[in-house]
């Protein structure tokens, strides 16, 4: 197992969108996060204050060697107006800069920008993108000498797997991030993926806020959990009673 996954069994980690620009990098590294994911990235400088991956390597360069720090992750989507079947390129070009700091890759699905990207008529574009960047994992995993972890992150829409989760699976990534929603069955959903997501581990973000919550999440299967809402409103204050859920629970402790 990954050192990221081993490290949220007990502690959680924070999810992207807090810092998209590596700009509170130290800062968030020292918070007692299992990992900081910055971003999400898309390969070049864009529109909305993009800054591209490259600009948010520079930055993390300067703070990879910091004792004690979170693992790092990047997530990575598309700069704006670039055609679906683009999507393996795109994510080829990101994980190629972001690979000399990264601990893992969050490859997004789960934004409002990418959402159309979910629609049935893009499977194969999706699971073309996902063996892409699997493959060219083991060539510069052999090529570097370090492995770096791969996640895909998805809303949880229903109570199977959907395809792109499938794919993503069938390519070897190490885990999923799946996002809750607002919906009475979302435990049950949460359980449906866990039956079926095989050696990966499933990373429930969305509605994390107390001990109860990641008990809860990890009782239905999450093999760790993810927090934004909940860091935003309260800073690393959120982070006790999350750790205390995460060390009370069965799942995490067998």
């Amino acid at each position: 197992m990954n050192d990221w996954l081993r490290a949220l069994r007990e502690r959680p980690g924070l999810a992207g969108g807090v810092d998209r620009d590596g700009s509170r990098a130290a800062s968030l590294l020292a918070c007692g996060f299992a990992g900081v994911e910055f971003g999400t990235a898309a390969p070049l400088p864009g529109e909305g204050g993009q800054p591209g991956v490259a600009a948010l390597v520079q930055r993390l360069t300067a703070v990879v060697a910091q004792p004690g720090r979170a693992r790092i992750g990047i997530g990575l989507g598309m700069n704006a107006g670039m055609a679906p079947e683009a999507l393996g390129a795109q994510w080829l070009a990101g994980m190629r800069a972001a690979w000399p700091v990264a601990d893992y890759l969050c490859f997004n699905l789960s934004a409002a920008a990418y959402r159309p990207l979910l629609r049935p008529e893009y499977d194969g574009v999706i699971a073309g993108a996902l063996a892409t960047v699997a493959a060219e994992r083991a060539r510069l995993t052999a090529r570097m000498g370090r492995r770096v972890g791969f996640v895909l992150k998805l809303p949880l829409d229903g109570p199977r797997p959907s395809a792109p989760a499938r794919a993503a699976l069938e390519s070897g990534f190490d885990a999923l991030v799946t996002v809750l929603p607002e919906h009475a069955a979302r435990l049950d959903w949460l359980q449906g993926w866990a039956r079926a997501k095989g050696r990966a581990t499933l990373i429930a973000v969305g509605g994390m806020r107390s001990a109860a919550d990641v008990r809860a999440a990890l009782q239905a299967g999450a093999g760790g959990i993810q927090v934004h809402r909940a860091f935003v409103e309260h800073g690393d204050a959120c982070i006790a009673p999350l750790r205390a859920g995460l060390a009370s629970a069965p799942s995490v402790n067998s």
